[in-house]
């Protein structure tokens, strides 16, 4: 009898977590803002959730004013327990928040079907936009033992003996992703900078940065810099 009732009661509780995540339309947004903003570390004002946004560990996420997030996307924050994994971290002195925090600031908009891994850690500066598909991860598997490469590892994360990277994502103030591009962990982008669609982002670019390609490059200047006698 009591494992029924306990069944029952994961039933319900899952019921209800359906009815909160797909309820479309206006009606549906303003149950995810009431439901979460109790639930994130931190939540602004006029934050929009469209119907089918997973959400995991909101405790863990501080959301700015005005800040959209599409439909369909993935955001999972919160440290992982990697227990006797091979973990190679790589830290950033000026992320200034726990492993596995997610941070978005003001007026930030993530598209439709974007992935947000936070696990290693991620901040997004204000005015940022995340394009549709746009994949964020701040834990990564690594395809070698990064301290011995004659060890031979598996890329399953059941196997225990795999290896993986945790390192913090940073984009500053004004930075747009570009469609379906992958950003991994330890990325460092500066203010007023772009990724071209389909880019995969490792390693760090100065601001005013326009990146494109696998690896990504920085191209170009984003925008001409208007000169003393202009």
């Amino acid at each position: 009898m009591s494992n029924l009732w306990g069944y029952l009661k994961t039933f319900l509780r899952d019921l209800v977590s359906f009815f909160i995540i797909y309820m479309p339309g206006s009606t549906g947004r303003r149950i995810r803002y009431f439901y979460y903003r109790r639930r994130f570390k931190k939540c602004g004002k006029n934050v929009l959730i469209d119907e089918g946004v997973v959400i995991e560990n909101p405790e863990w996420m501080s959301i700015g004013n005005n800040t959209w997030i599409g439909s369909r996307c993935v955001l999972k924050a919160g440290p992982l327990d990697l227990g006797c994994r091979i973990v190679k971290r790589k830290e950033k002195r000026n992320f200034r928040w726990q492993e596995g925090e997610l941070v978005l600031s003001d007026n930030v908009e993530i598209a439709p079907s974007c992935q947000i891994q936070a696990h290693g850690g991620i901040y997004i500066g204000s005015n940022c936009g995340i394009s549709s598909g746009a994949k964020l991860y701040s834990v990564m598997n690594l395809p070698t033992n990064p301290y011995d490469r004659r060890d031979v590892i598996f890329f399953s994360h059941w196997n225990t003996k795999s290896a993986y990277m945790v390192s913090p994502i940073i984009f500053e103030e004004n930075v747009g992703i570009g469609l379906n591009s992958v950003v991994l962990a330890g990325v460092h982008i500066g203010k007023n900078s772009f990724v071209a669609a389909n880019s995969v982002v490792m390693g760090s670019f100065g601001e005013n940065s326009f990146i494109k390609g696998n690896r990504a490059k920085r191209i170009k200047d984003r925008f001409k810099i208007k000169k003393e006698d202009e």
